[in-house]
C-alpha cells in the first residue's frame, strides 16, 4: 500500500509541495476534499505515474512516495497495479462524440487454471520481450561502435585526399567502399608515408631530355692519323726546336705576304731573298696543307668542345621529390664524365697544336680514357623519363595512391568491423529465435498467439457487456440506452437501437462511471491485490444519481487493496464520510482536504488534514460560516487579493443557504432580501451592499479584481455575520459556541 506522498513537484500547481510530519499516513480507504480547481484532477493525474514512473503529460515531473516502508520516486515503477478513474481515464476508454468504448475481459469461473497459464505466459513473454530489447540494445551498440569506426575513418581519408579527386569523403563512402574490399590492404609505414609524400605534390612541367650527337672515337682516330703523317721540308733547326718560335714565324710570314712588306715588321731591316728561299722550304705546300687539316681537326673539336660546355642539365629542385636521390646520383655522374670529356677534347686540341710545330716527324699518341659520358646522359635523360612519365599521368598515379591509402585505412578497421558486425548478426539471430522460437523454446509470436487463444477462451466481451447493461440500466432506471459488441470490437454506445447522439453530461458521467466499475473486474487487474483512484465520479450528476453512483462505487471497491476518493462535492462527500465510519469503524480510513494558497503570486496546492466541521456536520453551510468567523477575527493588516479571493463565493453561498432556511419560500436572492428590508430592523443599506458585494465579486469574469477588493471584503463579511446575528441570533449563537468548541 501507499502510505505517504512525500514529494510533489512540477506537477501543475503542485510546484514544490513537501509532506507535513504531522499529516497522517494513507489507510486502506482515504478520502480527499477540494473545491473545484484546488488540485484534485492534478492529483488523480499524480496516482497515474506510479506503475510507469513517470507522466508524459509532465516530463519533467519530480515525486517521492512511501510504499510498503520504502521510498519509490520518479523513473522507478511501482509494482501494485493502479487504475484511475479521471477524466484521461474516460478519454483512453471511452469515446462519447463516436458512442464507442473499449472491450472489457471478464474472466469466466470455470478456468482458473488457464487463468494461471496466462499469468505465467504473460512473465514468460514478459522476459522474452527484455531479453529480445537487451539484445536490440545490443545490436544498436554494436552498429553504432561500428558507425563510429566508419565515421573515424573517414575524417582520415577525406583528409587523406587533399587534393585528390575526391571531395567530402562522409561515412556512408567508407561504408560503401569496405563492401567492396575483398581482403585486408595494409601497408607497410614507408609506403604509408611516401603515399602522403605524393598526395601532396603539385604537377610539374615536363623537362626535356639532353642530347649528345658527335663521335669522339673519330676523333681520336683522326688525331691518331694526322700525329703519325710527315712532310719534306728543309729544316731549319732553330724553329724546330723552339715551337713557339716557329709558330711566331710562320705567322710573320703570312703577314708579310699579306702586306707585302720587304723589310721586317719587327726590326725593319730587309729580309733576304736567302732567308726568305730558307723560311719557303722550311713551310712548303705540304707542310701548310697538313697544318690545314690540323686546324680543320682543331676547329671540329672546339666546336665539340663549345657544344660539350652548352649541355646542361636540368636542376633537381625541377623534378619530383621522390626522383631528387636517384637524379642527384646520376647529375654527379654526368657531371663528372662531362669535365671528364671536356679535358678529353682539350687534349686532343693541344695534341694537334703540338703536331703543327712537328709536322715532318711523326708523333706516337694512343687513347689514354675510356670515356662514359654517353652512358651518363642515357641515365640521366632515365630520370627525367620517369619525371615525364609522371607529370604525363599525374592524376592516375595521384587516384591509383588515394586508392591504395584508402584500402589500407579501411584494412586498419577490417577485424574490428568484421568482429562487430558478426556480433550484430548474432543479436540478430538470437533476436529472430526469440521472436520466432526454436525447437525446444517457444518464441515471442507464438506465445502472444497462445496467450491471445486463452484470453478469448476465458475471457468474452459479450459477458462484460451484459454487466454493463445490467448496471446502467439500474443506474439510470431506464434501459433505452444500451452497450452492444460492436463486429470490429469494443462497444457501441446505442438509444433505442440506434448510436446514441446528443447525450446529456448527467449520461455522459453515468456511462463512463459504469463502464469503470465493470472495467474493474476484467482479467488484467487484480482488485484484492490493486490500487483504485476516483476522481469526482459525481460531476453533472443529479442529486439521485448521487446516491446511484455512491452505491455502485462502495460496491465496487470495498474489496480493494487500498481505494483513493477524491470529491468537491459536499453531498456526496457526506455519503462516503458515513459510510467509511461505519465500515469496519473507521479503522482503515483517512480523510484529507486539499487547500490552496498563494506564495509570490503564484497559486499552489497542498494536503492537508480535513476540517473537523466537514466531518463533523451534516452540511457543507457550518463549515462555510466558519471559514467568514475566521476571516472577520483575522487582526493581519496586510491582507492580499490573493487572501480574500475565495471570500465572495464563500459569502454567496453562506448568504443563499441561511435565506433558504429562514426564508423557506420560493423566489430570487434579492427579492428574500427585499423581505429582510421590509422585516427587520437591521440596517437596509447594509443588506444592500451585502447583497450587491457578493452578488458581484462571486461573478467575477476577466476584468479581474477591484483593487478595494481585501477592504470590501473585510466591511461586508462583517455586514453578514451581523445580520445573521441580528436576524437569527440563536442560530448565530450556536454557531459561535461550535467553532469555539473546535
Amino acid at each position: 500500500m501507499i502510505q505517504k506522498i512525500k514529494k510533489i513537484k512540477k506537477l501543475d500547481i503542485f510546484q514544490n509541495y513537501t509532506c507535513d510530519s504531522s499529516l497522517p499516513e494513507f489507510k486502506r480507504y482515504n478520502l480527499f476534499y477540494g473545491w473545484n480547481g484546488s488540485g484534485k484532477t492534478t492529483l488523480s493525474k499524480l496516482f497515474d505515474s506510479f506503475n510507469s514512473g513517470e507522466n508524459p503529460e509532465y516530463p519533467e515531473l519530480e515525486y517521492e512516495i512511501k510504499a510498503e516502508d520504502e521510498s519509490i520516486k520518479q523513473g522507478s515503477e511501482y509494482q501494485t497495479k493502479i487504475r484511475v478513474f479521471n477524466k484521461k481515464y474516460i478519454e483512453n476508454n471511452i469515446e462519447i462524440i463516436n458512442s464507442r468504448a473499449k472491450s472489457i475481459f471478464i474472466l469466466g469461473a470455470k478456468n482458473k487454471e488457464l487463468s494461471k497459464q496466462i499469468k505465467e505466459d504473460e512473465e514468460k513473454l514478459k522476459k522474452l520481450k527484455k531479453e529480445k530489447g537487451e539484445l536490440e540494445d545490443i545490436k544498436i551498440s554494436k552498429e553504432t561502435e561500428k558507425g563510429k569506426k566508419f565515421t573515424s575513418v573517414a575524417k582520415i581519408i577525406g583528409a587523406t585526399y587533399a587534393g585528390g579527386t575526391v571531395r567530402n569523403y562522409i561515412k556512408t563512402h567508407a561504408e560503401n567502399d569496405f563492401e567492396n574490399l575483398e581482403s585486408k590492404q595494409i601497408l607497410e609505414d614507408t609506403k604509408v608515408s611516401k603515399y602522403h609524400t605524393i598526395l601532396k605534390q603539385e604537377q610539374k612541367q615536363k623537362l626535356s631530355t639532353l642530347e649528345f650527337s658527335f663521335d669522339l672515337d673519330q676523333s681520336y682516330k683522326n688525331v691518331i692519323d694526322i700525329c703519325k703523317k710527315t712532310v719534306e721540308s728543309k729544316i731549319i733547326s732553330r724553329l724546330k726546336e723552339k715551337d713557339d718560335i716557329s709558330r711566331w714565324v710562320e705567322t710573320g710570314i703570312k703577314l708579310h705576304e699579306l702586306h707585302k712588306s720587304d723589310n721586317c715588321e719587327f726590326c725593319d731591316n730587309i729580309i733576304s731573298e736567302s732567308r726568305l728561299k730558307d723560311l719557303a722550304s722550311h713551310f712548303n705546300k705540304a707542310d701548310q696543307g697538313l697544318k690545314k687539316e690540323i686546324n680543320i681537326e682543331i676547329e671540329e673539336l672546339e666546336k665539340k668542345l663549345s657544344e660539350l660546355k652548352n649541355i646542361k642539365a636540368s636542376d633537381k629542385v625541377l623534378l619530383y621529390k621522390e626522383l631528387h636521390t636517384e637524379y642527384s646520383s646520376r647529375l654527379t655522374t654526368f657531371n663528372q664524365e662531362k669535365t671528364n670529356l671536356s679535358l678529353e677534347i682539350s687534349t686532343l686540341i693541344k695534341k694537334l697544336e703540338d703536331k703543327k710545330t712537328k709536322t715532318t716527324e711523326g708523333l706516337n699518341f694512343a687513347r689514354s680514357l675510356d670515356n662514359n659520358f654517353s652512358d651518363s646522359i642515357v641515365l640521366l635523360n632515365e630520370t627525367i623519363e620517369k619525371h615525364n612519365d609522371k607529370t604525363d599521368n599525374f592524376q592516375i598515379q595521384k587516384d591509383e595512391v588515394n586508392l591504395k591509402l584508402k584500402n589500407h585505412y579501411l584494412s586498419e578497421i577490417f577485424d574490428d568491423v568484421k568482429k562487430l558486425e558478426q556480433e550484430a548478426k548474432d543479436c540478430v539471430k538470437q533476436i529472430l529465435d526469440i521472436q520466432n522460437g526454436t525447437v525446444e523454446k517457444i518464441g515471442i509470436i507464438d506465445l502472444t498467439k497462445q496467450i491471445l487463444n486463452n484470453k478469448a477462451t476465458i475471457s468474452s466481451e459479450h459477458k462484460a457487456c451484459g454487466e454493463l447493461n445490467k448496471n446502467l440500466h439500474i443506474f439510470l432506471g431506464r434501459e433505452e440506452i444500451i452497450f452492444e459488441v460492436a463486429p470490429a470490437g469494443g462497444y457501441l454506445i446505442k438509444r433505442n437501437d440506434k448510436v446514441a447522439k446528443n447525450l446529456s453530461e448527467g449520461e455522459k458521467t453515468a456511462i463512463a462511471f459504469i463502464y469503470f466499475v465493470v472495467h474493474l473486474k476484467d482479467q488484467d487487474f487484480d482488485l484484492e491485490e490493486g490500487i483504485i483512484v476516483v476522481d469526482d465520479p459525481v460531476s453533472s450528476l443529479d442529486s439521485n444519481s448521487i446516491f446511484q453512483a455512491f452505491s455502485f462505487l462502495k460496491n465496487s471497491v470495498k474489496e480493494a487493496k487500498q481505494v483513493f476518493l477524491l470529491t468537491h462535492n459536499f453531498d456526496f462527500l457526506k455519503l462516503l464520510i458515513n459510510w467509511l465510519k461505519h465500515f469496519d469503524h473507521g479503522n482503515n480510513s483517512e480523510y484529507f482536504m486539499i487547500k490552496n494558497s498563494y506564495i509570490d503570486n503564484e497559486r499552489i496546492a497542498k494536503i492537508d488534514k480535513i476540517d473537523s466541521l466537514l466531518t463533523k456536520h451534516e452540511s457543507e453551510y457550518h463549515y462555510l460560516c466558519k471559514q467568514l468567523f475566521d476571516f472577520r477575527e483575522d487582526s493581519e493588516d496586510d491582507k492580499s487579493i490573493q487572501d480574500v479571493y475565495h471570500i465572495p463565493n464563500i459569502g454567496r453561498k453562506v448568504l443563499e443557504t441561511f435565506l433558504m432556511f429562514r426564508i423557506p419560500k420560493s423566489g430570487t436572492m434579492y427579492s428574500k432580501i427585499k423581505h429582510l428590508e421590509d422585516n427587520t430592523s437591521f440596517d437596509k443599506n447594509k443588506l444592500t451592499a451585502i447583497n450587491k458585494f457578493f452578488n458581484d465579486q462571486s461573478h467575477i469574469t476577466g476584468s479581474g479584481f477591484d483593487p478595494s477588493l481585501v477592504q470590501e471584503a473585510e466591511k461586508n463579511v462583517n455586514y453578514l455575520l451581523d445580520m445573521i446575528e441580528k436576524v437569527f441570533p440563536e442560530h448565530y449563537d450556536i454557531l459561535k459556541d461550535q467553532f469555539n468548541q473546535n
